[in-house]
């Protein structure tokens, strides 16, 4: 959820209809749509298809960025678990629910590494306001991924760098609205 992406897509040069489709974890229902050559014939498309499958980190670890951030050490790492369950409904951060929680400080100008882990069955998009993000690590597995504002945690961890260049507060939360609603968001703190 609310992850974005540009993405080039070359087509074959033969004439043809080319669905792109998309679908919710576990659901059969999708939805898109169909790039079409001038003579090409557009069929009717069924509006369900097979249960999409569990997200991971497969599509995430293919992703490379046009314009990745400059090559730059961390001057600081930063690691938050992802908590929570959905018997008793409670999402949080670091195992506290927003409010209760502590906010995440970094000072003006670091290059910062935030290392999310999941600690739950299910996946989190994690989205960070105010800022643009480098992955740069799944399951520790170091490479040279997207650049975004949200990126998939699954069952595992992923490292994201960012460069503390928008002094302000500014939200970290699940984009799953309501697992934020529950609990799992936290604050990103500018020293002063």
């Amino acid at each position: 959820m609310a992850q974005r992406l540009d993405l080039r897509v070359a087509l074959p040069a033969r004439q043809g209809a080319y669905p792109i489709l998309a679908q919710r974890e576990g659901a059969v229902e999708r939805t898109g749509i169909v790039l079409a050559t001038r003579e090409a014939t557009v069929s009717k498309l069924a509006l369900t298809g097979d249960a999409a499958p569990p997200l991971r980190f497969a599509l995430e670890a293919r992703l490379r960025a046009l314009r990745p951030l400059a090559e730059r050490a961390a001057s600081r790492t930063l690691s938050i678990d992802l908590t929570g369950d959905m018997m008793g409904f409670f999402w949080g951060i670091n195992g506290k629910r927003y409010g209760e929680d502590t906010p995440l400080v970094v000072r003006s100008g670091e290059r910062v590494e935030l290392v999310m882990r999941s600690r739950t069955t299910m996946s989190h998009p994690m989205h960070l306001h105010g800022h643009h993000f480098h992955v740069v690590a799944i399951n520790d597995r170091r490479f040279g991924g997207a650049v975004r504002d949200t990126v998939l945690v699954a069952l595992g961890s992923v490292a994201v760098a960012f460069d503390a260049d928008n002094p302000g507060r500014w939200a970290l939360h699940c984009h799953n609205e309501y697992h934020m609603e529950a609990g799992m968001m936290t604050s990103l703190a500018y020293e002063a």
